[in-house]
C-alpha cells in the first residue's frame, strides 16, 4: 500500500472516531449545571457567550435555542428525587405547585434529547394545563400506560428519559434563590 493511501485512510478513520467521539460527549448533555435543586439542575448561562463551547454544542445538537436566563430557565432532570434514573417501564408522579411565572412547562425527551412518538400525541405538560383549584397542588402521572383519570405524560417502555422543565420569566422572587425555589417533585411509584 502506498504512502498516501495509509495517509489517506488514517486521516479518514481519525475523522471518523474523532466526529463520533464528539458527537457522544455533546450527547451526554449540559456541562455548566452549575446550580442543582433536587433532581433538577440548571445554569444561567444558557443561551448566553458565557456558555462553554460543549455545553454550546449540546444546546445547538438538542435544538432547544436556548433563550438567556432573564428570559428563561431550563432545568434538566434525568433522575428522580431520589437519585434513580428515569425508567420508560416505571411509572412516575410529577407533583408540584403553579410556578411564578408567565408561562412554564415539563416536557419528556428519550436520552438523545429528542421527542418520543406516541399515540396520544402528549410530550409536554404546561401550567396552561392546571385548573385555579390546582394551582397549589397539581399531579402528572408519567406512564406508558394512561391513567383512569388526571394529568398524563406518556413514557416509552423499555427507554430511559429526561425531563426538561422550562420557566419563562420567572418572578424575580423566584429567581433570587434557585437552589431553594420550590420544583417539581419526581416520585417513582412503581415499574412493570
Amino acid at each position: 500500500m502506498k504512502t498516501w493511501h495509509r495517509m489517506t485512510l488514517a486521516v479518514f478513520f481519525g475523522a471518523l472516531v474523532g466526529g463520533a467521539a464528539a458527537w457522544q460527549s455533546v450527547g451526554r448533555g449540559f456541562n455548566q449545571a452549575d446550580i442543582v435543586n433536587g433532581p433538577w439542575s440548571t445554569s444561567l448561562t444558557y443561551g448566553t457567550v458565557q456558555t462553554d463551547s460543549l455545553t454550546r454544542a449540546a444546546v445547538a445538537r438538542r435544538g432547544l435555542l436556548a433563550l438567556p436566563s432573564v428570559e428563561t430557565i431550563y432545568w434538566q432532570a434525568s433522575r428522580d428525587s431520589t437519585g434513580r434514573p428515569l425508567d420508560g417501564n416505571c411509572t412516575y408522579a410529577l407533583t408540584g405547585k403553579a410556578i411564578n411565572a408567565r408561562w412554564w412547562s415539563v416536557t419528556y425527551y428519550d436520552k438523545a434529547g429528542y421527542l418520543i412518538a406516541n399515540p396520544a400525541n402528549i410530550w409536554s405538560f404546561s401550567g396552561a394545563s392546571i385548573s385555579e383549584a390546582e394551582k397549589a397542588s397539581w399531579r402528572v402521572l408519567i406512564s406508558p400506560k394512561k391513567p383512569t383519570e388526571g394529568h398524563w405524560l406518556p413514557s416509552a417502555k423499555g427507554e430511559g428519559f429526561d425531563l426538561t422543565l422550562r420557566v419563562y420569566n420567572a418572578a424575580e422572587s423566584s429567581r433570587a434563590g434557585l437552589e431553594r425555589t420550590a420544583l417539581p417533585v419526581i416520585t417513582r411509584e412503581g415499574c412493570a
